[in-house]
């Protein structure tokens, strides 16, 4: 693995070059920490084993019985099925010698169209890169597939890319894309808080929201839009519950409990070859778990952003009766890749993710920096495209 970089204003120049919309340009670049200026390279084979475990992890969800105790495990049973309702999803990986291992499954890949285009500038920079993978089209099939699942030939018309007070979000400028997407296509397209939404007025909601369970009464209106399936919303409720709780995760770990359920043995051994192990923390390893903290990472249950996660080494006493009195897994720590980075002057940390669409890689990305998880406050960090090498 290494990187290709260049300079900053040579990037943001390349950037406001393809959107071709200054003011878009320039929203994007006041997120300091959002776009590193660099392109990371994986060799062939890393890129294979990447899609590999993608396509094993879709093998696996589309089990039906997967996905009942899934849904059973996360307490998400009984929750509307209206079609797919989980649109494009995010695998987070570090790599080791052995192969990727995933990290967390997301339901809503912040910053996909953002990386787009930033690809997109740096092959402009850099032609030895290659070619950028197109991301557009396919995430706007994807919704559209979405759409079709649900409403068949009816079409659609009205599109809102909702979030809470959007404005102040890191991540609006990529709402903006979003919207442009949608009105590029033909579709009416606009950005709303949750009180601005109307089901009368509103086709298709793509949900930004992290109250991933639409329990908030500020999101009242579009759950009960929602669940009476009078408004297509994607990714929804159930799509969180099954793929990203990481109760999940501790299912997907354990060949044997795979089995058990009935999943097949060869996707039950390509599946927990990929996840590394995962226990829900409880009473009855607390004690196990404290003394063997160092070789764990705690993670609430429905968290996101890597809020409230805990290295175990440096885990104190007075964390731990947070942890046991709320929903945590544990997970083995699988330490992040770490690269040399000239434009920072300092090494950082990587993950990859990879963003599909029904197991079909769509993109990929690195995130570059510095701390205990994933953050966008590290200089010459973010995120950046990963291209072969």
């Amino acid at each position: 693995m290494r990187a290709l970089s260049v300079s900053e204003d040579r990037m943001w120049d390349a950037v406001a070059a393809d959107l071709r919309d200054p003011a878009l340009g320039e929203a994007l670049r006041r997120r300091h920490g959002l776009l590193s200026p660099c392109a990371v390279l994986l060799p062939p084979h890393e890129i294979e084993r990447l899609e590999r475990a993608v396509r094993a992890l879709h093998t696996a969800f589309a089990d039906p019985i997967l996905v009942e105790a899934a849904l059973e495990i996360a307490r998400g049973e009984g929750l509307p099925d209206h079609g797919l309702g989980g649109w494009m999803l995010g695998f987070d990986f570090h790599l080791t010698a052995e192969g990727p291992r995933l990290i967390e499954i997301n339901t809503n890949p912040g910053g996909m169209l953002a990386v787009a285009v930033q690809a997109r500038a740096l092959a402009a920079c850099r032609p030895e890169l290659g070619e950028a993978p197109e991301v557009e089209g396919i995430a706007l099939d994807a919704f559209r597939d979405e759409w079709e699942r649900q409403r068949g030939e009816r079409p659609l018309g009205r599109v809102a890319i909702i979030d809470d007070d959007p404005s102040s979000q890191y991540l609006e400028p990529e709402f903006l894309l979003y919207q442009r997407l949608f009105q590029r296509a033909g579709y009416q397209a606009t950005v709303l808080d949750p009180d601005q939404f109307r089901p009368d007025a509103v086709d298709m909601v793509y949900n930004r929201l992290v109250d991933f369970s639409l329990n908030s009464p500020a999101h009242a209106v579009l759950a009960e839009a929602w669940r009476e399936g009078r408004t297509v919303v994607t990714p929804d409720p159930r799509a969180h519950f099954l793929y990203s709780d990481k109760r999940v995760m501790a299912l997907l770990s354990d060949e044997q409990a795979l089995r058990s359920i009935g999943v097949r043995s060869d996707i039950a051994a390509n599946v927990a070859r990929v996840v590394p192990l995962t226990v829900p923390v409880s009473a009855a390893n607390a004690e196990s778990l404290w003394a063997e903290r160092k070789r764990w990472f705690f993670k609430p249950a429905k968290g996101h952003a890597g809020k409230a996660v805990y290295r175990g080494e440096k885990l104190s006493r007075s964390t731990w009766p947070t942890i046991l009195t709320s929903p945590y897994v544990a997970q083995h720590y699988v330490p992040p890749s770490r690269l040399n980075l000239h434009h920072v002057g300092a090494e950082l940390k990587v993950d990859i993710r990879v963003n599909a669409w029904q197991g079909r890689v769509v993109q990929m990305a690195a995130r570059l920096y510095q701390g205990q998880t994933t953050n966008f406050r590290t200089p010459g960090g973010g995120f950046a495209p990963v291209f072969m090498a």
